[in-house]
């Protein structure tokens, strides 16, 4: 399948195999780890040292050691943003030690764990301070982070006042600014819900079980492979383990996180 739009290519396959089922490198049950019998994972964030964390969409957020979840601040005792914040947040991203990115409906916020603070960093909408009245709704289920380019990457859905589907984009943002310095139109149905950047600067997303590459400089995505032989049925956030070098995958359906072997992959 080929379908173009506004410059950008998104390529995948029609034809779907049998599954073979392949195991992962490792499995962590976040219904058990975090308690709730209803949790609702939307994103991981690896810190450099390896240490690994999970935004629960209601429980709030958590350290994740071995196969055990440790609150780290409680969703009802979020510190308070300093500009109104919109929930759910829908994915996080690890920006070093005890720093954090997340997005909530039309915003993207730093959460520094150390100081408890939450500050409004970034908006989606081009040109926005996040200030002013919205006529449109914007939502990103899906954040990176190019440590090395210091850039900031979110993947906005954009719906009129009516709640109608208008456009999907790939932004970036400068990491120390907030400010947006590119932005990507892409296939109106992209909605992904996880991301993460590749060393070659290349970004990953996974939408369901798909597992797509971003090429921003041939602003491209293409399907390049199916998670569902790992059991994953949704791709709800995406990292990369700096120190074992997995590909990390929440899944909110099956609520679990998976560590996947990169050679296992096709990229």
């Amino acid at each position: 399948m080929r379908t173009a739009l506004l410059g950008f290519l998104l390529v995948g396959c029609a034809v779907e195999a049998p599954i073979e089922r392949e195991v992962p490198l490792a499995r962590v049950d976040l219904r058990t780890a975090i308690g709730p019998a209803d949790v609702m994972p939307v994103g991981v964030a690896i810190a450099p040292d390896g240490q690994r964390f999970v935004m629960d969409e209601q429980w709030g957020f958590y350290r994740i050691d071995g196969d055990r979840a440790f609150e780290v601040i409680p969703m009802a005792q979020m510190p308070v943003p300093d500009k109104p914040m919109q929930l759910p947040i829908t994915d996080v991203v690890s920006l070093g030690p005890n720093q954090f990115a997340f997005t909530a409906i039309g915003d993207g916020y730093i959460l520094d764990t150390a100081a408890m603070t939450i500050r409004q960093h970034f908006c989606y909408l081009p040109g926005d301070d996040g200030t002013g009245p919205r006529i449109i709704t914007q939502r990103t289920d899906a954040l990176a982070f190019d440590a090395a380019r210091q850039t900031l990457y979110a993947q906005p859905v954009t719906f009129d006042a009516a709640g109608e589907l208008q456009f999907a984009q790939v932004a970036t943002y400068d990491r120390a600014s907030g400010a947006d310095t590119a932005w990507f139109d892409m296939d109106r149905n992209l909605a992904a819900t996880g991301m993460v950047v590749l060393s070659n600067g290349d970004v990953l997303m996974g939408q369901g079980d798909r597992l797509l590459r971003f090429d921003p400089q041939a602003r491209t995505a293409t399907q390049i492979d199916n998670l569902a032989r790992f059991g994953i049925e949704s791709i709800d956030g995406l990292a990369l383990d700096p120190v074992t070098g997995a590909l990390v995958v929440v899944d909110k359906q099956t609520d679990a996180m998976l560590d996947l072997e990169i050679t296992q992959l096709a990229l």
